[in-house]
């Protein structure tokens, strides 16, 4: 049986295809959906603005006055607003051409309309929620899209980021996604979640063969930077020549430090004897030194036996680097090489060559303004920004959770054709995700900072219209949640008092004796 539709005001004058002012003689919330019917369609709306007023007090009156308006008054009340056009539910959302004309009816959608917007699970979509205004309807979003068009989850801190993450983590899972998470808190290592009573998570090992690594990658490891010319010519051609003899099996990988440092050795010789490279002995010695300490500061990281971290990479896994115990820069290089080697082997897989990555990979980046900063330059910052333009090809999708948004790159953002965006209260912050969201309306923004723990502004080519939502609870469970100061004091003291009482009953014991 069909819901019986309820009427709530009439649109006014000043009507656009995009746009209606409506009053409604009803209480009508903010972010609530509306039906409207005209040229032969139903269409969906969007209350985004609104504002509440009566016909019986004037500018002019005093408090006293309006006190007694009140007591003599039924305190008639009107509601204004605008409603933004979504489109027509059984054409695709396109949107008429022409506005509804002044005194077209409107009604609350119907949960049954609701539905057929917001979906439901064709097997390409997964449940992230329910519409924050109507409780019945559930929000589905298309992982194709996400994959394809990627993904910002944006927050203050407390916000609601990590579960709605989890949340992602878990329908794609059940999509058998290959989901890679680049954890810097080490947050998602005891995700606790369960599919055919197997953990999903697998713990890459945080090892890097020198071996696989490009020059570029290798040279940020030895400290060797863009303005030291003659070092960096020498240790390139001597990691160049090192990787082929390896390649050409003259030598064996375990052999790839004594052939590099060997190799470093004769152009010092040779700068010794020739009077040409003389004056470049010195750069030489730097650079000898600085891959000697590099062996030996990165000695628990490089392991010459390692396999590729892409090749550890597993469909329906939750893939987890765990970067809690390395500092930035470390991070930086592992980030740009996973990514890089990412888009190489799905472009080789692609295009029908040998040694490529047959599965698509959706990799998500915590604390993304850390890596694709908008102040400082990384490599990360450079593949993400690749990976982010070219990954849609090679089904390869990005996820940039940050809750520094204005930390974030912004061409990085922009990218992000999805937004999750949870409570967001600085200006500077909003700014900048408008900025990046062509679509973020200025009135969607303004709610942004209004919104409760775990609810959402959803957008982008992953659902059929911009909708508020509140995001359903994960159920895996993870280690990020806030520790509790107070009773972790709490357990330091009980442990310091039972210690006290154990002593004292031991010197009782021996007074005994």
């Amino acid at each position: 049986m069909a819901e019986k539709r309820k009427k709530i005001g009439v649109c006014l004058n000043e009507s656009t295809p995009k746009e209606v002012f409506f009053i409604s003689p009803k209480k009508v919330s903010l972010g609530e959906y509306v039906e409207l019917n005209y040229e032969s369609a139903c269409v969906l709306g969007f209350i985004k603005s609104i504002s509440c007023s009566t016909k019986l007090f004037d500018d002019d009156f005093d408090f006293d006055d309006i006190e007694k308006l009140k007591r003599i008054s039924n305190r008639r009340l009107f509601f204004y607003g605008k409603i933004s056009i979504l489109g027509d539910v059984d054409k695709n959302m396109f949107i008429p051409r022409v506005p509804p004309p002044p005194g077209t009816d409107i009604y609350l959608a119907s949960s049954d309309t609701l539905r057929k917007v917001f979906g439901r699970d064709d097997g390409k979509k997964i449940c992230i929620g329910s519409l924050l205004t109507r409780e019945d309807v559930d929000v589905y979003v298309d992982v194709d899209q996400i994959v394809s068009r990627h993904l910002a989850v944006l927050a203050v801190t407390g916000g609601g980021k990590s579960n709605t993450v989890s949340v992602i983590i878990e329908g794609m899972l059940e999509k058998s996604a290959a989901v890679l998470v680049f954890d810097m808190h080490g947050e998602y290592v005891n995700f606790n979640y369960r599919m055919d009573g197997e953990n999903v998570v697998k713990r890459l090992e945080l090892k890097l063969n020198p071996v696989h690594l490009s020059y570029k990658e290798f040279r940020q490891f030895a400290n060797v930077d863009d303005n030291s010319f003659i070092q960096d010519r020498y240790l390139r051609r001597a990691f160049r020549a090192t990787i082929e003899d390896i390649s050409s099996g003259a030598i064996q990988v375990d052999a790839f430090w004594g052939r590099l440092k060997g190799e470093l050795e004769m152009y010092r010789e040779q700068a010794r004897e020739d009077p040409d490279i003389k004056d470049d002995r010195r750069s030489i010695i730097g650079v000898l030194n600085k891959v000697e300490d590099m062996e030996d500061a990165y000695s628990e990281l490089f392991d010459l036996f390692q396999k590729p971290i892409v090749d550890q990479i597993e469909p329906a896994r939750l893939n987890v680097i765990d970067f809690s115990h390395v500092d930035e820069k470390i991070a930086d290089i592992i980030v740009s090489h996973v990514l890089r080697n990412l888009l190489e082997k799905r472009k080789r897989f692609v295009h029908g060559y040998d040694g490529g990555l047959e599965f698509p990979v959706f990799s998500i980046l915590e604390e993304a303004h850390i890596l694709a900063s908008s102040s400082v330059n990384t490599r990360s910052k450079y593949w993400i920004s690749r990976v982010a333009r070219e990954g849609r090809k090679f089904g390869l999708g990005l996820c940039l959770v940050s809750q520094r948004p204005k930390a974030l790159d912004v061409n990085a953002l922009s990218q992000a054709n999805n937004m999750i965006i949870l409570k967001l209260v600085e200006p500077s912050d909003q700014r900048h995700v408008q900025q990046a969201a062509e679509s973020l309306s200025s009135e969607l923004v303004e709610q942004l900072s209004s919104l409760n723990v775990g609810e959402a502004l959803v957008m982008g080519k992953m659902i059929p219209v911009p909708a508020l939502v509140k995001i359903r609870l994960a159920r895996g469970k993870m280690s990020g949640n806030d520790r509790s100061a107070v009773e972790e004091w709490a357990k330091v003291m009980q442990k310091k008092r039972d210690l006290v009482k154990e002593i004292d009953s031991f010197y009782s014991d021996e007074e005994e004796f």
